[in-house]
């Protein structure tokens, strides 16, 4: 009996994790976000006012990341075909999307969603542990939810998007 209470003990506080300043980590719904089991690598870039921003500053906004040798190549336009085709509902959930070129950089074409270009696409490639092409979907507390070296339907995407690791352990919890 005495250790029926102690895993329920153990249980509960587990389900209350602290960031590093100490304060309980926030979801959208007020509850406490739940630990990660696949946090997504750190990366930087530079706002438009020239602050360096991180990827922790946009938690609460999915992410998707690709990875491309350059924008002409052809994985890389087949991608940006598939988040055409889903674009306004991947923006109605408020997702951001960043791009690291590793070979030769360059502009986003062929779309209207606002990419971010990363400054260092070949440490932030290396962190993700990609090659020549990659994708991953980051979602709003931290967690890489998806990440594959394949074309990815825009369905897919905003499947993983909604279906994301919160979302599921919210959904156990009713």
């Amino acid at each position: 009996m005495n250790r029926l209470w102690i895993w329920f003990l153990a249980a509960g506080f587990s389900s209350f994790p602290l960031s590093t300043e100490g304060q309980t980590l926030k979801s959208k719904g007020g509850l406490p976000s739940p630990t990660v089991p696949r946090p997504a690598p750190e990366f930087l870039w530079s706002g438009i006012n020239g602050k360096v921003r991180r990827l922790r500053d946009v938690r609460g906004h999915p992410v998707v990341l690709i990875f491309a040798e350059n924008p002409n190549q052809k994985m890389f336009i087949k991608q940006i075909k598939e988040l055409n085709r889903r674009s306004k509902q991947l923006a109605i959930q408020y997702t951001l999307f960043f791009v690291a070129f590793t070979r030769e950089t360059g502009l986003v074409t062929r779309t209207d969603i606002p990419f971010v270009i990363l400054p260092d696409p070949g440490s932030v490639a290396d962190a993700y542990r990609v090659g020549d092409f990659g994708i991953a979907v980051i979602s709003p507390d931290g967690n890489v939810d998806y990440a594959t070296d394949h074309v990815v339907t825009g369905q897919k995407i905003l499947d993983v998007i909604v279906n994301s690791y919160a979302a599921q352990v919210h959904a156990r919890r009713l």
